[in-house]
């Protein structure tokens, strides 16, 4: 597979101090880590009269040598090779032998 998209992985800080949650910055967890971004229809478009939707399932494919543990919450953006940018929450991550697919719900896409 090619990985010719590039991600960023964050982490919502968080602390809990006398029984309070206290957020902080988020936290860097990866930076500049090649991978590929696969944005899939799951379902045919729902034709209405004037307008028509479609569902997208949004998963990211990371390769384990980079050692890197995705959490559900964690923010990801990633560039594709086209220079399309999207911002995503992490969902459910699988490890495989040889990749890490997460499944994601977007957030922006620019």
């Amino acid at each position: 597979m090619f990985r010719l998209d590039r991600c960023s992985v964050e982490r919502e800080k968080k602390e809990v101090i006398e029984g309070e949650i206290i957020f902080g910055e988020d936290e860097i967890i990866a930076v500049d880590i090649p991978c590929h971004l696969s944005v899939e229809s799951i379902s045919p478009a729902n034709q209405t009269q004037s307008t028509a939707t479609v569902l997208l399932d949004y998963v990211l494919y990371i390769d384990t040598k980079h050692g890197i543990t995705i959490q559900p919450n964690d923010k990801i953006k990633v560039t594709t090779a086209q220079g399309q940018y999207y911002e995503l929450r992490a969902g459910e991550s699988h490890k495989y032998r040889l990749t890490t697919q997460t499944h994601c719900e977007v957030v922006k896409v620019v």
